[in-house]
């Protein structure tokens, strides 16, 4: 239990999303998502670096698991492309993540 603005907030309910969160490239899939509306599996792949398209795949579907990102099938190109948006939940993320990544990098400057 900790306090948090007032109240005491169990830790122990998050620590699921804490554990997805803290994952390599987590947090940099959530801001990318933000900056567009909608972007395809194989952006995500370039933008991210991520090293194999399966990890990714994981990544993905656990986001997808918590209702912090959304999956769009669209099977009438070929090859079948799909595409991923931030859900309410997740913009709502992304927008306490923006402030954090804004202080890593205000601060890691020497």
């Amino acid at each position: 239990m900790v306090g948090y603005q007032g109240k005491t907030v169990c830790v122990l309910p998050s620590e699921k999303i804490l554990n997805i969160l803290g994952k390599k490239y987590t947090i940099l899939i959530i801001a990318l998502l933000g900056n567009q509306k909608r972007v395809k599996f194989s952006e995500i792949m370039k933008n991210t670096g991520y090293p194999r398209p399966n990890l990714l795949t994981i990544r993905l579907h656990e986001l997808e698991v918590l209702g912090l990102i959304k999956k769009r099938i669209i099977s009438d190109s070929r090859p079948v492309s799909v595409e991923y948006m931030l859900t309410k939940k997740g913009k709502k993320l992304r927008s306490l993540i923006l402030p954090i990544l804004a202080w890593i990098e205000e601060n890691s400057k020497n």
